[in-house]
């Protein structure tokens, strides 16, 4: 037994000191500006993305004035995505992240008015890293774990926009960020992911809401059977789902086209449920994705449930109860970098991240050396919003896509889209054809 001494003497002295909060910082260049100390306790990073899309639409007139949205369908210009953040790591095992998005957020006055371009976050949180047991969490704004191409940063996506069933439900008025907590980590030597997460429901793009219950459980994991050479050979599969209490017992799934004429909560809509009354919605999201080379391919399938499903009757009256009814959309890509690269894949995430070419492009007046990445892609999806009383309409989508990778920052996009709508009632039935270039560039 220890001595009264003993329990009174000062613990011994820490075998290392712990960081100091006057550690000098480091500057440097690494895709963006950094702040770094040499132990690596403390870091930080500023950056940005900057996304502009010129956009034209060919269809019929009656397509033009059939096809829902506050704007119509109709040529334009727009910035797509205009944010700042700031983050970093304190201490070495905390991490934060701030990131504000100013074009996508918008209130709506008493008078029903939109302003659009109101600034919101998106990813706004602090990480607990290298926990023990648990590996990590993570409290505040953030993406639901579900979905490759969801969880796939916007900065490296094929295509301009995501797929049609990420739009219908993934999206969800909230631009794809929610407040909640998340618990994650990686198995099996980085060949896996996991999480789980429990989120407060909202259609909200300011991270909040009020209302009793509305909660979300969700999760995802992954796994690479393949992965070789680097990640220039590799397969992965995965599964994600979700349930979640609806917010306000109310549901709406829409869609909009493959590029966007202006803010996203203007743009036509392609398929569009209406409201509708439910009490809760399941989604079950399985992933495939291979990378062979220069060549590579991702497919998803969107599975959703939305249970007690109701109309709304005059007066925002509930109609007799249909049960549950079912929506559903896939989509597949294949891509191809002519000039040799291979997707890179992050093993922390499970999913696809920066591209850097081999012969980054430069100028001087004396001329031009270096010929960036280019990547040419397809993509086919279906997405399918009718059940019962549930009418949003049935799309069939083809998108072509050439991407030129000027360096590791900056890409011009470049999509041909051919969309086939079936919608309720015949008038906005037909192909619209479009075309985008994007201007991109984030640090």
């Amino acid at each position: 037994m220890q001595t009264l001494d003993a329990l009174r003497a000062p613990p011994p002295a820490p075998t290392s000191a712990p960081p100091s909060s006057n550690t000098p910082l480091s500057d440097f260049w690494r895709n963006g500006l950094r702040f770094e100390s040499a132990d690596k306790a403390f870091s930080l990073a500023v950056g940005g993305r900057v996304q502009f899309d010129a956009v034209s639409y060919l269809t019929t007139t009656a397509m033009r004035r059939n096809v829902p949205g506050n704007n119509p369908l109709e040529d334009g210009v727009s910035f797509r995505r205009f944010r700042f953040d700031v983050g970093g790591t304190i201490y070495k095992n905390i991490e934060f992240y701030a990131q504000i998005d100013f074009v996508n957020g918008f209130v709506t006055s008493v008078a029903d008015n939109r302003q659009s371009n109101v600034p919101a976050p998106t990813d706004l949180w602090v990480t607990y890293k290298d926990l023990p047991w648990v590996g990590n969490i993570r409290v505040g704004n953030q993406k639901q774990l579900y979905s490759f191409e969801h969880l796939t940063s916007s900065r490296f996506l094929t295509f301009l926009e995501r797929s049609l069933g990420f739009d219908a439900f993934a999206e969800g008025f909230n631009n794809g960020f929610s407040p909640g907590i998340t618990v994650f980590d990686t198995f099996a030597e980085k060949r896996g992911t996991w999480g789980v997460g429990v989120f407060k429901n909202t259609r909200s793009a300011f991270a909040y809401n009020v209302g009793r219950n509305e909660t979300e459980v969700n999760g995802r994991v992954t796994y690479l059977p393949i992965y070789e050479d680097d990640g220039k050979l590799l397969v992965h599969v995965g599964l994600g789902a979700a349930a979640r209490d609806l917010d306000q017992d109310q549901a709406r799934f829409r869609a909009r086209l493959d590029a966007r004429n202006s803010p996203s909560a203007f743009s036509p809509l392609v398929a569009d449920t209406g409201l509708f009354f439910g009490n809760h919605q399941q989604i079950l999201v399985p992933e495939l994705v291979a990378v062979m080379g220069s060549w590579s391919f991702q497919s998803e399938y969107y599975a959703s449930w939305v249970g007690h499903a109701q109309a709304v009757g005059a007066n925002n009256q509930r109609l007799a109860d249909q049960g549950t009814v079912f929506m559903q959309s896939a989509y597949g890509e294949v891509a191809y970098f002519l000039t040799g690269e291979h997707r890179e894949y992050n093993r922390e995430t499970g999913t696809f991240t920066r591209v850097s070419p081999k012969t980054p492009v430069t100028w001087t007046r004396s001329g031009f050396t270096g010929c960036g990445a280019w990547q040419v892609a397809a993509r086919y999806t279906y997405l399918d919003l009718n059940d019962k009383v549930v009418r949003g309409g049935q799309i069939h989508d083809m998108t072509l896509g050439l991407n030129w990778f000027l360096n590791p920052n900056m890409k011009i996009q470049s999509n041909y889209f051919l969309t086939a709508r079936n919608a309720v009632g015949g008038a906005g039935d037909g192909l619209i054809h479009g075309f985008a270039v994007r201007t991109a560039i984030d640090f």
